[in-house]
């Protein structure tokens, strides 16, 4: 220890007898450890930490399916739940809800939150009791069964004070007194995995005697398996059920094994498989940063050990052996490292802020992020690595027989000549990494610039969307249409309002309907397109004017048409009028079949389809309803408003918050955003990655270009005695640039073969990351050597520059 202790001591004064050094040592690898530390933190509260509920691997996320429309992981209806709850043996308790968003009055002012609407053993399915308080009881679940709640507690804090006398006091839901019974953990994540985490629990009060539609799916499901029993066996007992109700044909609409199957998956995988390959892509990456940063510095230790050999010698003369050697490297590196290590993990507490600040809905799970003691486990591993990594390359120079030449003092060129050759493959080294990396950024990039230019079909410029929940207590569907008509009044005479309307939702993502749809003198077969709409929509007169949404054919909604008493018409999109029509579907009907007896729409209008399930999925078939047709069937509490207009859009939300205001000071604005915000949310995980990826492959350039300029400026002042004799025997500054330059294309070259092998070996891994582009897409790979190119010519510029102003006179007198 004692021995260690004066290794130490001495490579720190080594180390500040030359700070240059020191400093860009330390920067370089404090940039490798902190963007390790920072996306390992990701990866670990993302991919690796358990979820926050009770023996989180039993719980097991159950969906239906329909093969036939290319609907995975749908929800369930009542009806569906009710029966795997009756006969499926296999699980320990399984519950279900229905995602809402109510107005909550609070002791400052009225919120809109987020809140679902559960089964009572939903509780405990997840194992999480309530911090204060209990949960549903029996009573409380039955349809018309007390209006109770169970708040959050960060809404307990924000709305309520964190008021000791909570439990029992009395709130206003969606203009409704509602008894609060219990306040949940501050840790409780619910939906799992979700970034809109809920601040109101209430009770699902379905009637199991009248459960409703079996058509009506919307109940999201987890199940606890019982102990010992495996998710496959749960599968299969789910198969061997629904074929048995099949064959029973006890009742249309049954879960079925072919055209309606239950399928399940552990809650981790559903919470966290999307996002799972992307996490590791940007772990590869922040590895790949750190291979380049040791090999910086390793790069940085040979030079210096090339500087050192007469303190070697001495060392030896005095009895040091190459193990005592191998100690005072490590020590030297081991210094570099912990010092660099503190300062990367102040790099991974900033860069994770600035990460989750920018991009707070890329990942699921990021309320759980932070910088803990895993982390830092792995920041010492990783330091621990580096040290071997960068810490004993002065080894490959140093051997008993070299530091006997150094005491002799011969040796001394052929030794520096190896330790270049070693200095270069190293460059080389970096130069591959490099390659792969930015290939890799590059793709993601190309794909991300390729998502943006996707046509939105509609024009998001100058429009603002919000959201509005007019209770249903307060407000029936004849009022609900009053207090419309009376706010776009308003909006519309506001100056800087060029028009308003509404609609049920909006692009460009949004959940989908799925509503079975009778397309009258449609012949169904078993190869033709099931009678099923992706989206209905009900919307004002001047939605497709407000949104610009382009016109195809016939007419949009009218002044005639606002009445529920005029000819029903619809307006349908391209994707539905190609689905189902060979020509013109003007003057064509459906009956979405709301209404006994039938009633037929007539379609007057195609309109261009607007992406509804993301920029990147192709746009699904869409009927808009004429809203004062539909207000008593589909006009419900829940309101999308979207204002286009002439000035800025701080401006106009505050007109719009002024107006609402005024009409009903209890109403919360919700979801004010404009829409080119809302465009850009949609696309918030891929242009996460590819600015992660670019930063990432930026700093990867800059040591790369780092690392040639090293070699190449070292390798010029190694060599000024040649190059001086050969500009004495006449040699012009044009052939030693050629020469220098040579060298620096020669690494270059090898370099970009080696990672362009390596690009091809590992970006098939990215295929499905990637947006109508390859993993091997050739205008990235050109750019990507062009640009390496460019950057290698860049960095030995200036070593070149300086070898071919050489005088010859000087350089002859060298050493």
């Amino acid at each position: 220890m004692q021995t260690f202790l004066q290794d130490l001591k001495y490579a720190l004064r080594m180390l500040k007898k030359n700070p240059a050094f020191t400093a860009v040592a330390i920067l370089t690898l404090a940039v490798g450890i902190g963007a390790n530390s920072a996306i390992f933190s990701v990866l670990n509260s993302v991919l690796l930490r358990p979820l926050p509920y009770q023996n989180p691997g039993q719980l097991v996320r159950v969906y239906s399916e329909f093969p036939t429309m290319k609907l995975q992981k749908f929800w369930l209806s009542a009806p569906e739940l009710l029966d795997i709850q009756r006969e499926a043996k296999s699980w320990e308790a399984i519950g279900a809800w229905a995602p809402g968003s109510p107005n909550v009055g609070t002791d400052s002012e009225p919120l809109r939150v987020t809140s679902a609407a559960i089964t009572r053993s939903l509780i405990d399915v997840l194992g999480v009791p309530p911090q204060l308080g209990r949960n549903f009881s029996e009573e409380e679940d039955r349809v018309n069964g007390p209006r109770v709640a169970i708040i959050s507690y960060g809404l307990w804090q924000k709305g309520f004070g964190g008021a000791s006398d909570i439990l029992g006091k009395q709130i206003q839901v969606n203009a409704t007194a509602t008894t609060v019974i219990g306040v949940m953990p501050a840790n409780f994540a619910f939906p799992p995995g979700s970034n809109d985490q809920v601040d109101l629990i209430v009770p699902f009060q379905f009637d199991p005697a009248n459960p409703g539609n079996r058509g009506g799916h919307f109940l999201s499901v987890i199940g606890r398996l019982k102990p010992g029993v495996t998710m496959e066996q749960a599968q299969s007992e789910m198969t061997s059920l629904m074929a048995g109700w099949k064959s029973e044909g006890r009742a249309q609409h049954l879960l079925n094994p072919q055209n309606h199957p239950v399928i399940m998956l552990g809650l981790h995988e559903d919470v966290v498989g999307s996002v799972r390959k992307a996490v590791w892509l940007l772990m590869a990456a922040v590895g790949f940063v750190l291979l380049i940063a040791c090999v910086n510095v390793a790069n940085l230790l040979l030079a210096r050990a090339e500087s050192r050999h007469r303190e070697f010698a001495v060392r030896l003369a005095l009895g040091a052996g190459l193990k005592r050697m191998v100690r005072q490297f490590v020590a030297e590196g081991f210094v570099l490292v912990l010092i660099a290590s503190i300062l990367g993990v102040v790099l991974a507490f900033v860069g994770l802020k600035v990460l989750l600040l920018f991009a707070p809905d890329s990942v699921p799970r990021t309320e759980e992020i932070s910088v803990g003691l895993p982390v830092l486990a792995f920041t010492i591993g990783v330091a621990i690595v580096a040290v071997f990594l960068f810490g004993l390359a002065p080894l490959a120079q140093v051997s008993e027989r070299n530091l006997a030449n150094w005491i002799r003092g011969a040796g001394q060129r052929s030794i520096r000549g190896g330790g270049q050759a070693l200095r270069k493959g190293l460059v080389v080294t970096e130069i591959a990494l490099a390659v792969i990396l930015v290939i890799g950024s590059g793709l993601m990039i190309r794909a991300f610039w390729k998502l943006q230019q996707v046509n939105t079909g509609f024009d998001p410029k100058g429009v603002v969307s919000f959201n509005l929940n007019l209770p249903r207590v307060k407000y029936d569907p004849a009022q609900r249409l009053q207090f419309v008509d009376s706010l776009q009044q308003k909006l519309s005479a506001t100056p800087g309002v060029a028009s308003v309307s509404i609609a049920g939702g909006l692009p460009p993502l949004r959940r989908i309907n799925a509503n079975d749809t009778e397309i009258e003198g449609y012949q169904q077969t078993p190869d033709s397109p099931a009678q099923n709409v992706d989206y209905w929509n009900v919307v004002g007169n001047d939605y497709f004017k407000t949104m610009k949404i382009r016109l195809l054919e016939g007419r949009t909604f009218e002044s005639q048409d606002d009445n529920p008493n005029a000819m029903p018409v619809v307006v349908v999109n391209q994707a539905l009028a190609k689905r189902f029509w060979t020509g013109s579907p003007i003057g064509r009907r459906v009956n979405p079949g709301f209404q006994d007896p039938k009633v037929w729409c007539t379609i007057v209008g195609v309109v261009e389809d607007t992406k509804n399930a993301g920029m990147d999925k192709p746009a699904g078939p869409e009927l808009y309803f004429q809203v004062r047709q539909v207000a008593n069937q589909f006009l419900g509490a829940n309101i999308n408003f979207v204002v286009r207009g002439t000035n800025d859009s701080a401006r106009l939300e505050s007109s719009i918050r002024n107006v609402v205001r005024e009409l009903d000071s209890t109403l919360p604005v919700y979801n004010l955003w404009s829409m080119e915000e809302v465009v850009s949310r949609s696309m918030v995980q891929p242009r996460f990655l590819a600015l992660l990826l670019a930063t990432f492959s930026g700093i990867a350039l800059f040591l790369a270009a780092i690392g040639i300029y090293g070699v190449m400026a070292y390798s010029v002042a190694q060599r000024t005695q040649e190059i001086g004799v050969r500009m004495a025997l006449g040699a012009r500054p044009l052939h030693v640039l050629r020469l220098i330059f040579g060298q620096s294309m020669g690494m270059l070259l090898i370099g970009i073969v080696i990672g362009l092998a390596g690009a091809f070996a590992l970006t098939k891994f990215m295929r499905t990351l990637l947006f109508e582009i390859t993993a091997t897409d050739p205008l990235t790979y050109v750019s990507v050597v062009g640009l390496l190119t460019v950057v290698a010519l860049l960095a030995c510029y200036i070593p070149a520059r300086r070898a071919a102003k050489v005088d010859p006179l000087i350089a002859l007198r060298y050493e």
